[in-house]
């Protein structure tokens, strides 16, 4: 078996430099190609995985050939293929620099109308290009949606504002793809059985999802169809908490059309995902072409009319905004292989009632559209009232330049720099008298926070994530909350807690990146006991706080206390964050950051202020006293991420079987002010450890 190691020479050709990272299927590295002296990307499958199916080495075989002949600009260009000892296949590719659109919708929440067609549009090239050789993609998703980083001249669709060079966006990962033409790639029937569930569940067609045999391209139009209702919306059409309920959720075909979670949207536009997503193949647009040209039209319509125009429409697609931006992996772990078919009805069910008691204050009731059948003799699309599931931006992914973090979804740390200024929030409806029990006591160490009804959330604007929408009323009893984060201290005496954590840990983190991000843990550093613990998951924070008779607070409890009733975008007001204010990146944290990034290669970190704060990483607790809340909480922006006990919900469905759970305030390494506002959400998963995230206990008001 081969040792895959740095140096190591594989086909005479390739040296290995670094890894890029990995996944279930394989792993993907760095490389020098000697032969054209260039730096490649090489993918290479689980000699394990090979062994496991005998036909896989023909398939992927087949298939790397049949990805070489797609002459698009749009598909990421395959250069070589082979195989190691006869036991680890692997791909030669281009390398990319750039970054995911999934990582443009976890910053930006939603694109504007003007810049999803520009992804439509190139998108359907390629995979019109795919299916012009009998290839279907089979796994058109956000993920495998890429934004190169180009040269100047470039095709502007990726976005070219905030000094970023234009790129071009390309299509990756034919690892799955289906040949379905015979006659173009021999050898191409027999290899995929009726029966095996292949994909990405949210973006999955009825026939993929049911395992059919005759899935052919028309599937992989209606992928880029939920990618581009994703890019717009900020939402999924199709969501659940399992592949089961995702299934049963497409093939009922109901969904909010796209206008009634953005009512500016062209009306038109719900015509055209009622037939991309109709559930009908035969009845969806004929070829990928077709699909992209008829959203272009409708797209340059309503620039047209004024009344139609969003301002995210001004410029092609967002950003980016992250620096030193690393080669990021072109092979991905979240492929599903399921053997047996969803289970549903064959006709499509009415949508069950909505859902009319929202949290709090009057919120409209959401609206739900079918699937239709057809499109042009139907009329228009009748409208059916149904729940509609927002699936929100997760937490800013930790894209460690140089550190191998590929694609990783870093769990408390926000790689997310420049941004403009958040939009000022109008004031709030008067909050109602503070109430505070007769008699009530809170522990040594924490302050009384008067219940209260306040406006939580943001109104929705143009630099407004959509999770923190809608703006809403909140009612919140009384309850006690720590003045300052848990110290290294304090979480080192708690008896039945366990050692400190001393490492990172999160989903796609790579040793090396292990290694370079734990040194940030303070753990059980002797000169950081006043510090903030840091590198805690959620149960472990909870369970501190159980130890003491506490609790974690709730999102409301947290955002009641950072921002009080007047509606103010951070904990002390409305000034910008400042040297005094709190610990974010500021100029020796920019240096500190900077200077391990420039070792490695890569781009300068820059500071969200230019004055020193005094702390390169976290600072001792309380050291911004400026920086107090309205309740005289300390430390509620900055320093460390805090863990609530709160699931990362929509806030129109309080209970929406979330997994993940929400953290505040923003952490050390902070560059963007927008960050630390006090209604900005980042969700988690509870198992995640990041190198800036902490926490601080609530409790019950004693009587």
């Amino acid at each position: 078996m081969v040792d895959l190691q740095p140096g190591t020479l594989v086909g005479g050709k390739l040296r290995l430099v670094r890894l890029l990272g990995q996944g279930g299927m394989g792993s993907v590295w760095l490389a020098i190609h000697l032969g054209l002296d260039t730096e490649v990307a090489v993918k290479f499958i689980r000699p394990e995985r090979a062994a496991a199916d005998p036909s896989m080495l023909v398939r992927f075989e087949r298939e790397a050939k049949a990805a070489a002949r797609i002459a698009s600009p749009h598909v990421v260009q395959i250069r070589d293929y082979g195989t190691v000892d006869d036991t680890t296949p692997y791909i030669v590719m281009e390398l990319l620099r750039g970054e995911a659109l999934t990582e443009v919708l976890l910053r930006e929440g939603r694109l504007g109308l003007a810049q999803v067609a520009a992804l439509v549009r190139d998108v359907g090239e390629a995979l019109a290009s795919a299916h012009a050789e009998g290839i279907v993609h089979r796994d058109v998703k956000p993920h495998n949606i890429f934004l190169t980083d180009g040269a100047p001249g470039a095709p502007d669709v990726s976005g070219a504002t905030r000094g970023r060079t234009p790129g071009l966006v390309k299509v990756l990962d034919f690892g799955v793809a289906k040949i379905v033409s015979e006659v173009q790639v021999p050898g191409g029937s027999g290899l995929t059985e009726t029966g095996t569930v292949i994909g990405s569940p949210p973006y999955m067609s009825p026939e993929q999802l049911e395992g059919r045999k005759d899935v052919d391209h028309r599937a992989d139009l209606w992928s880029l169809a939920v990618v581009a209702y994703q890019a717009l919306t900020g939402a999924l059409p199709f969501e659940g908490g399992s592949f089961v309920s995702i299934g049963a959720a497409v093939l009922r075909g109901t969904y909010a059309p796209a206008t009634a979670l953005r009512p500016e949207l062209p009306a038109a536009l719900d015509d055209w995902f009622g037939k991309a997503l109709s559930l009908d193949a035969d009845r969806r647009y004929p070829s990928a072409r077709e699909l992209a040209h008829a959203f272009v039209a409708l797209a340059r319509e309503a620039s047209e009319s004024s009344d139609a125009r969003d301002p995210r429409d001004a410029t092609d697609v967002p950003a980016p905004d992250v620096p030193g931006r690393p080669e990021l992996e072109l092979a991905h772990a979240s492929t599903v292989q399921q053997e047996a078919p969803v289970e549903t009805p064959a006709r499509a069910l009415p949508a069950p009632p909505p859902d009319t008691a929202p949290r709090a204050g009057p919120l409209p009731a959401p609206v739900a559209t079918r699937a239709r059948e057809s499109v042009a003799d139907e009329g228009p699309l009748v409208h059916e009232h149904g729940p509609s599931r927002s699936r929100r931006r997760t937490l800013a992914s930790a894209l460690a330049a140089g550190l191998a973090l590929a694609g990783a979804v870093a769990v408390g740390v926000a790689w997310v720099v420049g941004g403009g200024t958040p939009s000022p929030h109008p004031e709030p409806s008067a909050p109602t008298t503070a109430v505070v029990p007769p008699g009530s006591a809170c522990p040594d160490g924490m302050v009384l926070v008067a219940g209260a009804r306040f406006e939580m959330g943001s109104e929705l604007g143009d630099e407004t994530p959509t999770d923190e929408t809608p703006r809403h009323a909140e009612d919140v009893a009384a309850y006690c909350l720590d003045v300052r984060e848990v110290s290294v201290a304090a979480y080192a005496a708690c008896r039945g807690c366990g050692p400190a954590p001393t490492t990172v840990d999160w989903e796609g983190l790579t040793p090396r990146g292990r290694s370079f991000w734990s040194r940030f843990c303070n753990g059980t550093r002797p000169d950081r006991q006043d510090h903030p613990i840091n590198c805690v998951d959620w149960h472990q924070a909870k369970a501190y706080c159980a130890s003491r008779g506490a609790r974690l607070p709730t999102e409301a409890e947290w955002e009641l206390a950072a921002r009080g009733g007047d509606g103010r975008l951070y904990p002390w007001g409305d000034a910008p964050p400042s040297r005094a204010r709190l610990n974010a990146c500021g100029a020796e944290c920019g240096e500190l950051l900077s200077k391990l990034l420039r070792d490695l290669g890569k781009d300068s970190w820059p500071a969200m202020y230019a004055e020193d704060d005094g702390a390169g990483t976290t600072a001792p607790g309380g050291s911004f006293p400026e920086g107090a809340s309205p309740a005289g909480v300390l430390d509620m922006a900055g320093n460390v991420w805090e863990w609530t006990d709160s699931a990362y919900c929509p806030y129109t469905r309080g209970d929406c079987g979330e997994s993940r759970r929400v953290l505040r305030g923003g952490g050390w390494d902070m560059s963007d002010a927008s960050g630390v506002r006090v209604t900005r959400r980042y969700p988690a998963p509870p198992t995640g450890r990041g190198y800036n995230n902490g926490f601080r206990c609530a409790a019950d008001v004693a009587r």
